[in-house]
C-alpha cells in the first residue's frame, strides 16, 4: 500500500489565512519607499483574481517565479530573490495551520508498518516551503516526498499531476501497481474527482456529509484519524 495525502485541510488545518500578513512583511522590506500599504494590498487583491483566473484555465501561479516580478515590475525596484527559507516564512505568516489531534501517532503508526506516504498539493508555493511548514510542524519526516502544483505548473484534478506523482511512488517501490495507491483528500473537485479520473482509490474527508454525486470516492471518513478504519492504525 501507498499513501497519498493532500495537504490543507487534511494533514493540516488552516487556523487562519491572510495573504495580507505575509504581504505587510514583503512591503515593508522591500516597498514602503515605493507605495503605501493600501496601494499593494490593492495590487495583491487584483493578483488572487488573476490566480483564480489561471486556475479556472487549468494553470498554476507560482508565487516566487511569477508573483513576486509583478510586484517589481508595478512598484519599482528590483525583483524580490526568495530562497525555500524565506518563502516558506512568508507562506507560514499567511497560512496559520495546527495538525490534526491524533495524526502524527496516526502518521507514525503507518511507518512502522512501512506504508510509503506521500503529499501532493495545490499551493502557489513550492514543494519545499510545503516541506518545510510541515516540518515546523512536527509530521515532515512521515513523508516520502512532497509535490507541489507550483512546481508542476498545473494544479489537481489536473491528470497529468497525479500521474507524475504515481509514476514518481512507483520508480520508488516497484513491487506496488496503482491499485495499491490510496489518495486522501477534502475537496470533491479537486481531489477526489483527479484521484478518480488517475485511477487511484479516492478517500473523501466529508465533513459536511455531501453527496457524492458521481460515484468517485471509493471511501468517505468525517476526520483524517478515521482513516484507520479502513487500513488500521
Amino acid at each position: 500500500m501507498i499513501i497519498i495525502f493532500d495537504l490543507f485541510e487534511t494533514i493540516l488545518d488552516n487556523v487562519t489565512i491572510d495573504f495580507n500578513v505575509g504581504l505587510l512583511s514583503l512591503w515593508e522590506k522591500y516597498y514602503q519607499d515605493k507605495c503605501s500599504f493600501d496601494e499593494i494590498k490593492a495590487y495583491g487583491e487584483e493578483l488572487f483574481e488573476y490566480m483564480m483566473e489561471l486556475h479556472a484555465k487549468g494553470k498554476e501561479f507560482p508565487f516566487v517565479k511569477d508573483e513576486l516580478p509583478l510586484y517589481a515590475k508595478k512598484f519599482g525596484g528590483d525583483v524580490v530573490k526568495m530562497d525555500v527559507t524565506e518563502e516558506a516564512d512568508f507562506l507560514m505568516r499567511c497560512n496559520r495551520v495546527k495538525v490534526p489531534e491524533g495524526l502524527a501517532e496516526m502518521l507514525g503508526a503507518y511507518r512502522k508498518k512501512s506504508i510509503p506516504m506521500y503529499v501532493l498539493s495545490n499551493s502557489g508555493f513550492t514543494a519545499g516551503a510545503l516541506l518545510r511548514m510541515l516540518n515546523d510542524n512536527g509530521i515532515g519526516s512521515y513523508f516520502e516526498k512532497v509535490w507541489s502544483s507550483a512546481d508542476f505548473g498545473r494544479p489537481k484534478p489536473d491528470k497529468g499531476f497525479f500521474k507524475m506523482a504515481v509514476n514518481e511512488a512507483l520508480r520508488e517501490h516497484p513491487r506496488n501497481t496503482i491499485a495499491d495507491i490510496m489518495f486522501v483528500g477534502d475537496t470533491y473537485r479537486t481531489d477526489i474527482c483527479g484521484a478518480y479520473q488517475a485511477g487511484l482509490k479516492a478517500v473523501w474527508i466529508n465533513r459536511e456529509n455531501e453527496t457524492d454525486v458521481n460515484g468517485f470516492a471509493a471511501y468517505q471518513i468525517c476526520d483524517i484519524t478515521e482513516l484507520h478504519k479502513l487500513i488500521g492504525s
